[in-house]
């Protein structure tokens, strides 16, 4: 390749969160014979994350996985990270790098899905509007950043581990940076927005940030002091 790729996973469709950023490549074996090739990973949207792989069940079926999915992305995470390569998520994306990255997940809450809301930005606390299609949340790691989340809870029950009612007292989360495996990830859908809204321009100014920035002025420009709530 003349320019380094960018691993686009499960489909076309989310390259429009890419803006004009080329070349793509949808093919991860191609990724996982030649990841020096390639300059960014995005993780898109989907099913589940399974369970299992964050030491949690799911008897109930709250959560819908697709474990071939799970095992494929697992090997694309683990050679991104060996040779440090950026990695980005969007919606289900996010959900995967938060678990592989030590962190756990809300198997389900309401008043997310379908429905668009506002979100609080750490950089300049900005408040911008998004779209929303997802059910489950992110328990980020302790080593992690929340850097946007609902300034007002929109969801009135939230199910964890064994698909059981459980209780959450922090903010409904919406975009964390992972410092430590150099990647991010936000909860809703920037390929379904026009590229002049608020909310591709963040997703799209981080993308290009963590690939073209170093890490340390990444994380300054994004995180603030906010660690994530735990």
């Amino acid at each position: 390749m003349s320019q380094q790729a960018i691993l686009l996973l499960n489909g076309p469709s989310y390259g429009s969160a890419l803006g004009s950023m080329n070349p793509r490549v949808t093919d991860h074996r191609q990724f996982l014979k030649n990841p020096t090739d390639f300059r960014l990973v995005l993780f898109t949207g989907g099913s589940d994350v399974t369970p299992e792989l964050y030491g949690h069940t799911s008897p109930k079926n709250l959560c819908y996985c697709d474990a071939l999915r799970d095992g494929v992305e697992k090997k694309v995470f683990e050679t991104a990270l060996k040779n440090n390569i950026p990695m980005a998520g969007i919606c289900r994306g996010l959900q995967f790098i938060n678990v592989m990255a030590g962190g756990t997940l809300v198997h389900h809450l309401d008043g997310h899905e379908g429905a668009n809301h506002y979100m609080e930005c750490q950089r300049d606390e900005k408040v911008i509007k998004v779209n929303s299609l997802h059910h489950q949340m992110v328990i980020p790691p302790k080593d992690a950043y929340v850097v946007g989340w609902c300034p007002v809870k929109l969801s009135r029950t939230y199910y964890g581990d064994k698909d059981e009612l459980m209780s959450w007292s922090g903010p409904e989360i919406e975009a964390v940076v992972y410092p430590e495996i150099r990647a991010f990830g936000v909860q809703y859908h920037p390929e379904m927005m026009d590229r002049v809204t608020d909310g591709f321009k963040f997703f799209f100014d981080m993308l290009y940030d963590i690939m073209y920035k170093s890490l340390d002025h990444f994380v300054e420009i994004y995180t603030g002091t906010k660690k994530a709530y735990m």
